[in-house]
């Protein structure tokens, strides 16, 4: 007796093993839906969530490692974040949680191919974000006191192809 397997509303009449042949179509169905609802949940240029630690004072735009994204591929991309950053002469900490929405350009002029807006955010962290013309985020952050510092991003992106 096959059991019932609901994939987006679908009902499917799934064999157990036991059930006698002429299954296939159920499962062949069923088999179909789930790999196209799994291929919705992470595309080929998406990243899935990810961390990194975030230094103390740095007036130099750095790379987020891992948040990069491919100029050949990737049009738009949607980062939801959160940093947290501490030490010991700010222990209770900055946080802050937010969404950075990045879109390219291919024509635009040297050093404005990708254009960023942070959306809604919650909090303050110090950090500040930029992007290279390679697709490469990038940070800066304020000076929170270097004793007992501690700061890590999390970091889940989508993305939108060409």
């Amino acid at each position: 007796m096959p059991v019932t397997l609901i994939v987006n509303n679908i009902p499917y009449e799934y064999p157990i093993p036991g059930d006698s042949p002429g299954w296939g179509q159920g499962a062949t169905g069923w088999a179909e839906e789930v790999t196209a609802v799994l291929t919705d949940l992470l595309g080929p240029n998406d990243i899935p969530e990810t961390t990194f630690s975030i230094g103390n004072a740095v007036g130099t735009a750095t790379s987020i490692n891992g948040l990069v994204f491919n100029t050949g591929q990737v049009r738009a991309a949607f980062i939801n974040y959160t940093v947290y950053r501490t030490s010991t002469s700010n222990p209770s900490g900055f946080s802050e949680a937010g969404e950075l929405i990045l879109v390219y350009d291919n024509l635009a002029s040297a050093g404005n191919k990708w254009s960023i807006t942070q959306g809604p955010v919650n909090g303050n962290s110090g950090i500040i974000f930029s992007v290279t013309d390679s697709g490469q985020v990038q940070y800066t952050s304020s000076d929170i006191g270097t004793l007992g510092y501690s700061a890590v991003i999390h970091f889940a992106a989508q993305t939108l192809g060409q």
